[in-house]
């Protein structure tokens, strides 16, 4: 018998408890993926419209414009892989990429300000690092 005033937790509350954390989990995977993933492609005619636009459509131009950002123009599932078997997985839950992707690193340009960011572009095709969670990309790291 527990003592008095301690009672065992309830099994409702520890599958609530789980059911929060994996959705704090995907979500973050979520944001990985906003930020991260572009795939098909966004067509633009050049690197720095490209970034320009891109920027602004996930929102990393506000509050303030974001310094650098990767694009991965690879679906979802082969980004997934990365955390699951594609890649080489190391301390603190880091995964480098076995294969190549392409990418698109958009910089800041000098003089940009919040509301008027302004990026540079470069295209590359390299292997990347990622943090995983769950099995899942949620922190893009580097690129190799």
């Amino acid at each position: 018998m527990a003592p008095r005033g301690l009672r065992p937790l309830p099994l409702l509350t520890l599958a609530l408890l789980a059911a929060c954390l994996a959705q704090l989990c995907e979500g973050s995977y979520r944001n990985f993926v906003t930020r991260h993933i572009d795939f098909p492609k966004t067509g633009a005619p050049n690197s720095r419209t490209y970034c320009n636009r891109m920027m602004a459509r996930r929102g990393l131009t506000r509050p303030v414009c974001k310094p650098t950002n990767t694009f991965i123009h690879a679906p979802t599932g082969q980004v997934q892989a990365v955390c699951t078997g594609a890649g080489r997985c190391h301390g603190r839950n880091f995964c480098d990429s076995n294969a190549a992707f392409s990418l698109t690193i958009c910089r800041i340009a000098p003089g940009s300000r919040p509301g008027r960011c302004s990026y540079r572009g470069r295209v590359l095709n390299r292997r990347i690092r990622v943090g995983c969670r769950n099995r899942l990309p949620v922190h893009f790291e580097r690129v190799l």
